[in-house]
């Protein structure tokens, strides 16, 4: 399929909102990207070239031409499909899906919903992957990002269960660009580096040369235009190579996004000029749109404010040609501030209240913020102080939360690309070593003589090696000290628990909410270790602590503080709240049956709730609280929740513990 206009179509939203399986090993090799791919014409099964030439276009050379010629591809994929092959047919369907729909986006997204419903009911999970992807697509086109998300992650479920590595790393791919959106970056970059890793391992040059633009734009987004460009730069590099016209695009749209938030205006409107001509040329209204779109932007930071608004009836007309509703808010926030430069603030609050209503739908917080800050400066200049005194209320509110979420996901980056690097360097120093065994057995082979030279060099080149993997693992254990994540479980560790505890404690005290605690240890752990050994332990960790994970609500936090102690943060929470909280996540584990565990071994945790009050001074005074309540319900028979002060169990126990196969209490 052709992904990247997939990936494109998931992030329109995005590009105009900042100035706005492999089917089958068919073929050992592969020809050069051609204009069009030639049918064999030696008697080959027509199952093996329908499947050959697919792979092709999936994820192979051919998937970086343009939609016009991918869509020749898609007649030569007809002519050879096999007659009546339902699952060929569907894997056809969904490079349709992708490329069939230019200037459609109702129509592409009814043809994504029919295929997906039959692909499911039809147990095809390739196809069914691929139709997830696709209407993803076209529902961030429809609506928002955000809502997009549900069919990636079921599309990303479906490749874990079936091992398909190269669907699983491009709907990691596909969620980083949303997250990014979001302004989750930590996330972001987590899943693009992985789907970047993914691409390569498995040989999927032309996908991870795709993977460069989504990860320039995390960077920008996270504040680092100069690593932005680097990457973008490739990536333009990369697509003028290949003939990618739409990711061209895209991309070129991004610098210029680029050289705006820098604050070069000037350049940035003849960056975002060259996207308008790049877009013209494909032909897409939603590309023509998105470039509009992205210079008035810049020509009203120019301050000249009619081209400005010229520009957004452009854009204006080439979303309505595409059927595409999701650039309604942006469009509106950009004539609101030239009808604001221009003096014309009443006009402009109306324009300003249109865009409220669609960014409040997006959860943007980014662009609340701009646009709370743009609304109140009309607001002043209009003669209305008291309300324009709230919207800079809010808008400060909102410069805060932004502000400190940007600072929190750069280090979270920070950890993700050390992780990369680290890995980066491993395979740098194992093709360093191939090359250096090569070329020594082809010195053996040329002539003796050379052989102490050969291995003279080789000594010097492991030399350096050896230096920089001694360098790379002084900074390992530097960066493991820092780090606030358990190794073992992946949660948090005691030192990320108490940083965050910390500050949910302050935020619950200064917006006077609730906030509560749980206190989980494993019951009878050490029996496990002694019976079963300690790596049996260690997967039961796991196993629980991505158990309660799962089970724990958005903004709650979970962490190992001991040997099998854990401790969950939960943020607006009663004691009454927590005590829900915690009986969902005692049934979780009681009900664990993991099939890497040994037979018969069952496990249960006891819970101890505590609630935040006036008397506690900290962190350590709410933990005692709740280890008190933890250490009453072992007392009373351990697998229940008691909550802290009352004594009094919250949940019910069921059964008095899980045993193992020989009858030994766990």
């Amino acid at each position: 399929m052709h992904w990247h206009r997939i990936k494109w179509l998931s992030h329109l939203l995005v590009c105009a909102a900042v100035g706005i399986g492999l089917v089958a090993d068919a073929a050992a090799s592969s020809p050069p990207v051609s204009e069009t791919a030639s049918i064999p014409s030696a008697p080959i099964p027509s199952e093996t070239a329908f499947d050959a030439l697919f792979k092709r276009l999936d994820m192979g050379d051919l998937s970086e031409l343009d939609t016009p010629r991918q869509l020749k591809i898609l007649v030569q994929l007809q002519q050879l499909l096999p007659p009546g092959d339902a699952h060929r047919l569907r894997l056809l369907d969904s490079q349709r899906c992708g490329l069939g729909f230019v200037n459609a986006v109702k129509e592409g997204f009814a043809f994504a919903d029919t295929k997906l419903a039959e692909a499911l009911q039809a147990k095809d999970t390739a196809a069914a992957i691929r139709f997830y992807y696709c209407r993803s697509g076209y529902q961030s086109s429809l609506s928002t990002s955000r809502d997009a998300l549900g069919d990636i992650n079921h599309g990303i479920d479906l490749a874990r269960e079936s091992n398909d590595e190269a669907m699983l790393a491009l709907g990691l791919e596909l969620r980083g660009g949303v997250y990014s959106y979001l302004g989750i970056h930590g996330k972001a970059l987590a899943d693009l580096l992985e789907a970047q890793r993914i691409f390569t391992q498995n040989e999927l040059s032309e996908a991870a040369g795709q993977t460069l633009q989504e990860i320039g734009i995390a960077y920008r987004r996270l504040g680092y235009p100069d690593k932005a460009r680097e990457y973008l730069d490739q990536s333009i590099e990369h697509e003028q190579r290949v003939g990618d016209h739409e990711s061209l695009f895209s991309s070129t749209l991004q610098l210029g996004f680029v050289d705006d938030e820098s604050g070069h205006y000037a350049t940035a409107l003849v960056t975002q000029q060259h996207a308008l001509e790049l877009a013209t040329a494909t032909g897409d209204h939603q590309n023509t749109g998105s470039a509009n779109l992205a210079i008035a932007s810049v020509l009203v930071d120019l301050k000249r404010y009619p081209e400005a608004q010229a520009a957004l009836q452009s854009a204006e007309a080439d979303f309505a040609v595409a059927g595409d509703a999701s650039n309604v808010g942006m469009i509106a926030y950009e004539r609101g501030r030239a009808l604001a430069g221009l003096g014309q603030h009443h006009q402009a609050l109306d324009e300003f209240n249109h865009a409220e209503t669609a960014f409040d739908a997006s959860g943007n917080q980014r662009y609340q913020e701009r646009l709370h800050q743009a609304k109140a400066q009309s607001l002043e200049a209009s003669g209305q102080p008291v309300p324009a005194l709230a919207e800079y209320k809010r808008y400060l509110d909102l410069h805060e939360q932004v502000t400190r979420q940007r600072v929190d996901q750069q280090a979270q980056m920070l950890r993700e690309q050390f992780d990369t690097d680290r890995s980066n360097m491993e395979n740098t120093r194992l093709k360093t070593e191939q090359t250096l065994k090569d070329r020594q057995v082809e010195a053996l082979q040329v002539v003796r003589r050379w052989q102490q030279t050969a291995m003279g060099l080789l000594a010097i080149l492991l030399g350096l090696l050896a230096l920089l993997v001694i360098r790379q693992l002084v900074k390992v254990r530097s960066w493991k000290r820092m780090a606030s994540i358990d190794s073992l479980t992946g949660v948090a560790n005691r030192r990320g628990v108490e940083h965050f505890t910390g500050a949910a404690m302050r935020h619950a005290r200064a917006q006077h909410e609730p906030l509560a605690v749980l206190a989980l240890d494993i019951d009878r752990f050490k029996n496990i270790n002694d019976s079963f050994g300690h790596a049996a332990g260690d997967r039961v960790l796991q196993h629980i602590a991505h158990a309660c994970q799962e089970a724990l609500r958005d903004g709650d936090l979970l962490g190992r503080t001991g040997g099998e102690e854990f401790l969950a943060v939960l943020p607006r929470s009663t004691i009454d709240d927590a005590a829900e909280v915690a009986e969902r996540l005692r049934k979780r584990v009681e009900a664990l049956a993991p099939e890497d565990l040994p037979p018969g071994l069952r496990t249960t945790i006891s819970i101890g709730v505590a609630q935040m009050s006036a008397q506690d001074s900290g962190f350590a005074d709410l933990e005692r609280r709740a280890d008190e309540a933890l250490y009453q319900a072992k007392a009373e028979g351990r697998n229940r929740v008691v909550g802290a002060n009352t004594n009094q169990e919250l949940g019910t126990a069921i059964g008095t513990a899980a045993t193992t196969g020989s009858g030994l209490a766990s």
